[in-house]
This record gives C-alpha cells, sequence and structure tokens, in this order.
C-alpha cells in the first residue's frame, strides 16, 4: 500500500535522520582526534542503526514527510563523507576506495539536487541503494573497531588492497570493496531514471515538441502551403482560378452594363475630334 506524503516536519523519522547528523561530529572527535575507537565505533554504530530504522518508523506510524525524503538521502551522503574522511586520515583506507565512495557521492548528491529542482520530483531509494548503505556503513563500523579479524584472501599481495594478499585484515574491506561495486551500479540506475525522466518534463523542447511546433516551416505544410505554385495545381489550384476568374469578369460585366452610355460618349467625342481640324483649314484657305 503506497504511503501518504505529508508536509510534517517534526515526526519521528526526521527527528532520528537529524540525530544522526548531529552524531557525526561527535564520531570524528573521538576517533580521529582522541583515537577512541571502542567509543567512536560506539557513536558510529547509533548513527547507522538510526539510517535504518527512521524508514521503518515513518512506515509504521504513517508519517512519511517531504523532508524527510530530501533530508534522509542527504544525511546519508554527509555521514559517508565523514566517515570516510575520518577512517582515510588514521591510515585505516586506501586513497582510491576514498576515491571511489566520494566521487560516487558526488554524483549522487548531483542527481539528487538536479531531479529535485528540475524534474520537480523527490528522490526514492531503490532497494540496491539500501543494500549499498548496509554495506558501505558496516564496513566502517568494522574499520573503526578493527575487528573482526578475518584471514586474507590471497588473491593479490598489494598494499593498497588490504584483505586480498596473504596476511589478515579486517571484515570491513571485504564488505567496502562489495560496497563500491554495489554503489556504482546503483549509481547508474539512478543516472538512467533521471535520463528517460528528462524528455517528460522538456516535452515542448523534444523531439516530438519541434514536429509539432514546426509543422508549418516542413515538407508536409511547404506541399499545403505552396500548393498553388506547385505541380499538383490542376487539382488544388481550382478553386483559386474560380475566385480569379469572378473577380476579373465582375469588371467586364459592369463595363457591358455601361456599354450603351459609353457607346453615346464616344459618338460625341468622335463628332468633336472629326470638326476640329476643319476650322483651320478653312483659316489656311482665306
Amino acid at each position: 500500500m503506497k504511503q501518504e506524503v505529508t508536509n510534517k516536519v517534526f515526526t519521528i523519522a526526521n527527528l532520528l535522520s537529524v540525530a544522526r547528523l548531529l552524531l557525526l561530529p561527535v564520531f570524528f572527535v573521538l576517533f580521529v582526534v582522541y583515537r577512541l575507537d571502542a567509543l567512536g565505533f560506539i557513536v558510529l554504530l547509533v548513527a547507522a542503526l538510526t539510517d535504518l530504522v527512521d524508514g521503518y518508523v515513518a512506515r509504521a506510524t504513517h508519517t512519511v514527510s517531504r523532508l524527510g525524503q530530501q533530508l534522509d538521502p542527504f544525511v546519508d551522503r554527509v555521514f559517508i563523507v565523514v566517515a570516510v574522511f575520518a577512517i582515510f586520515l588514521v591510515g585505516r583506507l586506501p586513497l582510491w576506495l576514498l576515491l571511489a565512495l566520494l566521487v560516487r557521492d558526488a554524483a549522487m548528491l548531483v542527481l539528487t539536487v538536479y531531479q529535485h529542482f528540475r524534474l520537480k520530483r523527490a528522490f526514492k531509494v531503490i532497494f540496491l541503494g539500501k543494500v549499498t548503505t548496509v554495506l558501505v556503513m558496516s564496513g566502517f563500523c568494522s574499520l573503526v573497531l578493527w575487528w573482526p579479524l578475518v584471514p586474507g584472501a590471497g588473491v593479490l599481495e598489494a598494499s593498497f588492497l588490504p584483505g586480498l594478499g596473504d596476511s589478515s585484515a579486517p571484515l570491513g574491506y571485504g564488505l567496502l570493496y562489495l560496497g563500491a561495486i554495489v554503489s556504482w551500479i546503483t549509481a547508474g540506475i539512478y543516472l538512467v531514471r533521471v535520463i528517460r525522466a528528462v524528455p517528460n518534463d522538456r516535452d515542448p523542447d523534444s523531439g516530438s515538441g519541434l514536429s509539432n511546433d514546426r509543422a508549418p516551416d516542413s515538407g508536409s505544410a511547404l506541399s499545403n502551403d505552396r500548393d498553388p505554385d506547385s505541380g499538383s495545381a490542376s487539382n488544388d489550384r481550382g478553386p483559386d482560378f474560380q475566385i480569379r476568374s469572378d473577380t476579373r469578369s465582375a469588371p467586364m460585366d459592369s463595363k457591358a452594363s455601361d456599354g450603351h452610355r459609353g457607346s453615346a460618349v464616344d459618338v460625341a467625342q468622335r463628332a468633336a475630334s472629326a470638326a476640329g481640324p476643319a476650322v483651320p483649314e478653312a483659316k489656311e484657305g482665306s
């Protein structure tokens, strides 16, 4: 059953999202500044659990809100950025994995903002997006606590690929590797959804819109507008000739009706012109 989206602000789910956001600087100080791994792990775990709980709480209490639909993904982005930088600063995360997660989250932020302000649509998290969040947050918690340690995969011995060599490493590396792969697949799915939504939002400027708006300039329109000068004049120029013939025949009929008066005037003018030259000839003779 589809949940009704409300305009409520102060809901339990929204308060959980705000609490998760406020816990992030606390985690950063405990883990990076004071190097308290256990306390940092507890704070990060509580923050991660709020992300897993707030959605269920919103649906269970029928308080799914528009603010929550925008706030929850935003806090998730901030969570990943803070956690990944903190773990990188203490030397427990390779640079390439840092960049892979940050670039993906930057792309997701751009898609979220574009979809909200340009397409006027709420960002809807898909199932793979939730799987990505669970994998990444679980990996972060494992690296912060540096537990549990598992034997290396023995696939490739490289300093920038911890956990794939022979030495043991926290399970969090494997979770982050898998989470990074799933996160990019999820980003591709979101990108396809946004691209498919763009033509519907740009109908007036789309190709179909141009074909309708430019119909007067199209070939079919030219054939209709220029039919009087085209070769198919035998079919379409009949009405034009009928109108023109009517307009030309009208003056001829008016001249015919005035024929009697015109003939009388012509006779008088001819008589005057004939009598005119006779007077000078008489004068020359005298």
